[in-house]
């Protein structure tokens, strides 16, 4: 009689085992990528800020009349590579918990090409300070200023 029972139940017990599984497995599939996308979001914070702190030491150091070229260089390099790793920085999907705002995602032509002229602000500034020429930099920083205001006026919440 349990036998009986057991046999009756079985395609039921089976896929109820299948669905507890494959929700298992979903739900995994959520957690990892709400964690990716929550690293994702955390690095590019991490670039935007590095990007931050190295801007005023730059527009200071660029405006003495003795430029310490190998500190400008430093907080080039590193501002360059942040503005590097933050064209990849926005995947599909990195939206959820974020300050920016979905027009990235929605619409990324002018905000990539934003992207792009912050980054070749940046190496327009390390051309300028490889050859020690304070307009050439400070031009490539000029750039650089002008694309963050426009980026944060478009694509960013204040909330």
């Amino acid at each position: 009689m349990f036998t009986q029972k057991i046999a009756k139940y079985l395609p039921k017990i089976i896929k109820f085992g299948f669905a507890m599984v494959l929700g298992g497995v979903s739900v995994a599939a959520i957690a990892n990528s709400e964690e990716s996308n929550k690293q994702v979001i955390e690095a590019r914070q991490q670039n935007f800020k590095t990007i931050e702190q190295n801007m005023k030491p730059l527009n200071s150091t660029l405006n003495t009349d003795l430029i310490d070229w190998s500190q400008v260089s430093a907080l080039a390099i590193t501002s360059h590579q942040a503005a590097i790793e933050l064209q990849s920085a926005f995947l599909k999907g990195s939206d959820a918990g974020s300050r920016a705002k979905s027009s990235i995602w929605s619409k990324p032509a002018k905000f990539n090409a934003l992207m792009s002229q912050m980054e070749q602000g940046y190496a327009d500034m390390l051309e300028g300070v490889e050859r020690e020429d304070t307009a050439l930099a400070k031009l490539g920083l000029k750039q650089v200023n002008g694309t963050c205001k426009g980026c944060h006026r478009q694509y960013r919440s204040a909330w």
